[in-house]
């Protein structure tokens, strides 16, 4: 996700940076599809590569129509489909398409549907406003377009949310509901609308809850003395005092109008902002609260984020300690600090499985904590029947086979890693990771052939990936393999 650790190797982006240079000069001669074309070639090896990539392939989309460019016709729709199994190939094809015609909502809805389907989180930023833009200045309400806005907004968010990239997730909620409110202006007494705008405002107010982002402040104060407070708070330099006062000022503004779900919102972030265990306790205990006044379970898990939040702090001061002192008893300390964070996670996305039965996304999240915990016997049926969710699907096999490993059943371990390995269509980090665990079941399951294909296929790929370490895997394999 656009929040996660780098996803494209260095090799990767290099292999991108070629296309987009080779974009860049064909542009100059004016060769616009051939120059679109290098730079959809480019985003295949670095989907995310924003100012080298997207930005200046959307200006020669715009340079290209006002030059009188030829908008894609029938026969290059069927040329370039948008569907079907290899998301990768989609996708390129709708940029190419969309780029022809950089003012229709059709091809623009299409880039961002695929670039949800390939999980591409900077594309999906990069049009989702285009897109919205567009269809906010149609005269007549685009409804059946704006519903598949919010849907393909929605399911990106909670795909980030998930995973553990709430930054992105609120982003992507706030979109939606922009879908929503342009919706509710056409039809302003639709009940349902109006319950899913508060479902929607909900999942956002969480998820802007997960992280300390002065941003989220920001939007949520409204009136004047409030928004003061927070010019002082968004200076380079916070001081105490303005942090109380902003604090001050939304907690006032909770108990004033506890209703109110951005006053709530507002004001558990405030409490989180400092990261003081005595402040984080109380956003505990307010959320805690209103659940038991509302009934309302994401009150709950809220709360629950926030002590696993500590319990991951605790563990992280505690393994700084161990590293410090090096003495047995920081070690062990160390080590029962991080038992107990791992059993708490267990137990708290145990309680969401009961609570959401038929939502994969928390069994993926019990599963790794369960993996995490080392207990695999658990792990892997939880993880199994998570892969019902294609959006963790790879992640669940890349652990189930990692399971079975660690069991020592290299077999199987290789076989699902296989499947997965086969299953999975993007060049990117997460395949090279599939094809080194892979290379390592083969070889310990004893068949040394697989073994060296798998692990040479992953050198060509990335020779010095895992540092060094498949490499020398593969060199050892190939020694060993002469001298039998």
């Amino acid at each position: 996700m656009a929040e996660t650790a780098e996803r494209y190797s260095d090799l990767d982006k290099a292999k991108a940076r070629k296309w987009f240079e080779k974009a860049r000069k064909t542009r100059e001669q004016r060769e616009y599809d051939y120059a679109i074309e290098s730079y959809v070639q480019g985003l295949n090896f670095w989907p995310d590569a924003v100012e080298e990539g997207l930005q200046p392939l959307w200006a020669l989309a715009v340079q290209r129509q006002q030059a009188g460019g030829k908008k894609p016709g029938m026969m290059d729709s069927m040329k370039k489909p948008t569907g079907g199994k290899d998301v990768k190939l989609a996708l390129g094809n709708a940029i190419t398409l969309a780029c022809k015609d950089p003012t229709s909502a059709g091809g623009l809805e299409t880039w961002l549907k695929c670039a949800n389907r390939a999980d591409a989180p900077e594309q999906i930023r990069f049009i989702a406003p285009k897109l919205l833009d567009l269809l906010r200045s149609e005269k007549k309400t685009p409804t059946a377009r704006l519903k598949t806005f919010r849907d393909t907004l929605t399911d990106a968010g909670e795909r980030s949310d998930s995973t553990g990239h709430p930054n992105f997730a609120a982003w992507c909620y706030d979109e939606a509901l922009k879908a929503l409110d342009l919706m509710l202006v056409r039809n302003p007494q639709d009940m349902a609308l109006k319950d899913e705008q508060r479902n929607l405002a909900g999942k956002l107010a969480i998820a802007r809850g997960k992280y300390a982002d002065a941003e989220s402040f920001r939007d949520s104060l409204q009136d004047e003395d409030s928004q003061k407070i927070l010019h002082d708070a968004g200076r380079a330099k916070q001081g105490d005092s303005t942090l109380e006062s902003v604090l001050a000022a939304k907690r006032k503004a909770f108990q004033d109008n506890p209703d109110v779900a951005a006053n709530l919102a507002g004001y558990i972030e405030a409490l989180l902002k400092r990261e003081r265990p005595e402040e984080e306790n109380e956003a505990v205990d307010v959320l805690s609260s209103e659940y038991k006044r509302t009934q309302n379970y994401s009150f709950k898990a809220r709360a629950d984020d926030i002590r696993l939040r500590q319990l991951k702090r605790q563990t992280r001061t505690a393994k700084a300690n161990a590293d410090k002192a090096g003495t047995d008893g920081a070690r062990q300390q160390y080590r029962l600090s991080r038992m107990n964070e791992l059993q708490s996670e267990i137990d708290v996305h145990r309680e969401r499985v009961g609570q959401y039965p038929t939502e994969a996304k928390h069994k993926y999240r019990l599963g790794l904590a369960l993996f995490a915990a080392r207990q695999f016997d658990e792990a892997i049926p939880v993880l199994q029947a998570a892969q019902a969710d294609p959006r963790t699907r790879t992640q669940c096999q890349l652990l189930i086979g990692r399971s079975f490993f660690e069991k020592e059943d290299f077999g199987q371990a290789a076989d699902v890693l296989h499947e997965a390995v086969e299953a999975y269509e993007l060049e990117d980090n997460v395949k090279r990771e599939l094809m080194y665990r892979l290379g390592l079941a083969y070889a310990a399951a004893g068949e040394q052939a697989e073994a060296i294909n798998t692990l040479s296929r992953l050198v060509r790929s990335e020779y010095n990936y895992a540092d060094g370490d498949a490499r020398k895997k593969l060199d050892e394999l190939k020694a060993a393999s002469k001298q039998a």
